[in-house]
Formats: structure tokens, sequence, C-alpha cells
């Protein structure tokens, strides 16, 4: 990093008037601080970006991600939902049926031990009123981990296969690993809740970097996009992408709790309603939606937001997917530059000029000092990343931006300006 300040700034010519001279006054004025504060915010943009393809973030990170999505949700009002009738939860937390398991031990069958899993007659016996009600479902996505055998196996793989409709489920990297055939064949991609403290964030489009996750392969499944490895990073739909995006979560609890602005509806019951019904009305329930299936009451997860099911996290991801808020766009890039430009032309004329803060002069520790000195460049990152969020819904990490800066301010004391002391502004 200290290369960057022992460049021969110089002999570079200047940008500006044409008449002065490459070594004089004037030219070193300004080409120095230019070509400092261009290649420091490239430095910095490039950071930022590694630090987003991370599948982890720092959690005192997530007081500023939750604070600035309740803002711009509640205060400001930008909170686009997706329709009422485009989707369909269906609640399988009480259709459940016992298997054999292997004793944890011996690692073999007694007759002893057992599982809980989803009553795979019951999901076959729904998927069959899905396939002769159902009309124009963009997609039945079961976040359903199919790993156990069952006897009903056949049964839900019979339903499966006659389904007309694209389908995706949730599976392991245990199961990816298997050497043995999948009890159930359907697509499947990987399930995987990443939390900080507690808190969910992130949901990785990659495991290990070349598996698909459950989110990309039901955008696969419902829109036939290809994804795969890009020049730099990772790509789908031809265009490069956020490998590990913080999810923006446009269908919450409250919706369901508070508003009732979309149903829940429990699976076993509804097939029990099913057998009284109309048809007319079955086919209104059923066509042309999203079919999401999965355990809302026990497989829940903490987020920015409270505790969320984690069939609402995979469908918040995929909305996300669809929306394209993933996808690295010019405007974004050239908004982050202009930030980090400008930062870094601040920091090289502060360290020039030698001055701190009144408030840095007065504190009496260097843990107050440290605080003092980082107060304004914290400042100028938040809005930075508010502004990343509201214009194009993507957060940026800042503490790691933050510690960097702190550094090259040290080195441009250091090394470039050497100042034996400093001066209160």
């Amino acid at each position: 990093m200290a290369l960057l300040f022992y460049l021969p700034w110089h002999l570079l010519p200047s940008p500006f008037a044409a008449p002065v001279l490459p070594c004089s006054p004037m030219a070193r004025k300004y080409t120095r601080p230019i070509l400092f504060s261009l290649t420091n915010g490239l430095v910095m943009l490039l950071l930022a970006l590694f630090w987003l393809s991370l599948p982890r973030t720092f959690g005192d990170e997530a007081f500023l991600i939750k604070w600035t999505s309740l803002v711009k949700k509640t205060v400001l009002g930008i909170d686009p939902k997706p329709e009422a009738e485009s989707f369909l939860y269906i609640d399988v937390s009480r259709s459940k049926a016992t298997i054999p398991a292997p004793d944890p031990l011996f690692e073999e069958y007694t007759g002893y031990n057992h599982v809980a899993v989803t009553d795979r007659a019951q999901l076959a016996e729904f998927l069959t009123i899905i396939r002769e009600y159902g009309s124009d479902i963009p997609l039945v996505l079961m976040d359903i981990n199919f790993s156990d055998r069952s006897p009903a196996d056949s049964l839900l793989q019979a339903a499966l296969d006659s389904l007309p409709f694209p389908k995706v489920a949730a599976t392991t990297p245990a199961e990816h690993l298997d050497t043995l055939p999948p009890p159930i064949d359907v697509p499947k991609g990987i399930a995987m809740y990443l939390s900080v403290d507690q808190n969910f964030m992130k949901y990785p489009l990659f495991f290990d970097d070349t598996l698909p996750t459950f989110p990309l392969v039901a955008l696969e499944q419902l829109e036939g996009v290809e994804y795969g490895d890009a020049r730099w990073g990772k790509a789908f739909d031809g265009r490069r992408s956020l490998s590990n995006p913080i999810i923006d979560f446009r269908v919450r609890p409250h919706d369901l709790e508070v508003d009732n602005r979309y149903s829940l509806f429990d699976m076993g019951s509804l097939l029990f309603q099913f057998t009284f019904w109309d048809e007319a009305d079955i086919r209104e329930l059923l066509s042309g939606k999203i079919i999401v299936l999965g355990d809302f009451y026990n497989d829940e997860h903490q987020t920015v937001f409270g505790t969320v099911p984690g069939p609402m996290i995979v469908h918040n991801a995929l909305l996300t997917l669809q929306e394209r808020e993933t996808l690295i766009h010019l405007r974004w890039l050239l908004l982050l530059l202009v930030l980090f430009f400008w930062m870094s032309w601040r920091i090289w004329h502060e360290e020039e000029a030698g001055t701190r803060s009144w408030l840095w002069s007065r504190s009496q520790t260097a843990l107050g000092k440290i605080v003092a000195d980082s107060i304004d460049d914290t400042f100028f990152l938040i809005l930075g990343t508010i502004a990343s969020y509201l214009f194009f819904n993507i957060h940026i990490n800042i503490l790691i931006l933050l510690i960097y800066l702190k550094l090259v301010a040290w080195l441009l004391r250091r090394f470039v300006f050497m100042h034996s002391g400093l001066e209160e502004e």
C-alpha cells in the first residue's frame, strides 16, 4: 500500500491547462492529488466489491442495514410489494410422517429411532390437485428436503413427474456429495442461511463457489436464465452479479399477521377444504401463482426484520433475483467511484495541511482521538451506503472502508507529508 505514495507524481502531465509545464508548482498542485484520489478511489471500489462478494458481513453493520431499510420502507414509503395474486404460501409444518432412522451410535436401523419428515403421500396428493386444477403456474417452489427415504417416495415421484409446471426443491451439500441416487429426482438447489450475530442478511448464490443455491436454481426453472463464472466474479442472465447479495425483504411476516396482505394456508386443512369446494374456486386459488411450500413455523431465522420463516426468505431471495437487484450497474459503480474519489481528495488535503478538528484536539486519550478523527469519514460513508440502497437497493459495507481510509491517512502522514505535529482547524 505504501508504494502508492512513492509513485513519480511530479513527472506526470497536468490534466488542466496546456500552457502549465509538467514540473511547475501549478502542475504538482493539482496532478498529484488528482492522480492519488483516482487511484485510491479505484482501490476502495475494488475493496467494496470484494467485501460484498464475501458470504458474511460485520455484525455491527446489521444496525445500519436495519435502520436504512426501515427508514426507506416506513418513513419514505419506498416499499414495493409483489401482487397478492402472484404467489401462494402453503405451510407443511402439520403435515408430518415418521420414518425409521439409523441409530446415532451404531449407524444401523434398529427400529427404535425415527425422524419426522414432510408427509410425502399428502404432498403427492396436493401436487396432483395442482396438476388437475392449476393452470399457468410459473413455479412450484418446495422448501422441503427430500434426502431421507420414505415408503411414499414412489408416490411422490409419480406426482412430480406428471406435474406440467416448473418445480424446484431444497437440498443440502451432503446430498450433493452422496454417491447413491437421490430418493426424489427433481431440480434442486442448496438451501443455506448464513447469519452474523444470529442475524441472517446475505443469501449466497453459490455454495463453495460452484454449486448453485436454492434461489438461483428457482430462477433458472422460472425464467430459464443461465448462470456461471464471469471474467471477474459471477454472472447470470449474461451480466455480472453480486455473488452474496444482502436480501431486501419485500414480503415480511407483518404482511401476513397484521396487514393480511397475503395468505398462508395449511396444506392438510386445504386438502380437506378441497373436498367440498367448487372446482372453480380451486382453480381460482391455484392458477397463475408461484406456489411456495415449506415449514413456516419451525423453520425460522432471525433477520434485521425479526423472525422470518425459511420459505419466506427463499421467496424474497427469488424476488431479489427476479428484479435483477444483484446485477452490477455502471451507474452504481460511478456513484461509488465519485464518493471514494472525493473522500480520497479530502484526506489528501487534510493530511497535506496537517490540520485536525477541535474535537480531536480536545480528546485526552488515543481512543478518543481515533473516534474524533473517524466521525466525518463515517458520516460520509453512511451517506454513501444510504444513497446506494435508496437508488440501487444495494448496501455497501462501510467498516472495512473506514479502516482502510484511516490506514491510508496514516501512510500519507508518515511517508508523504511527514508532519512533525498537527494543527487544530
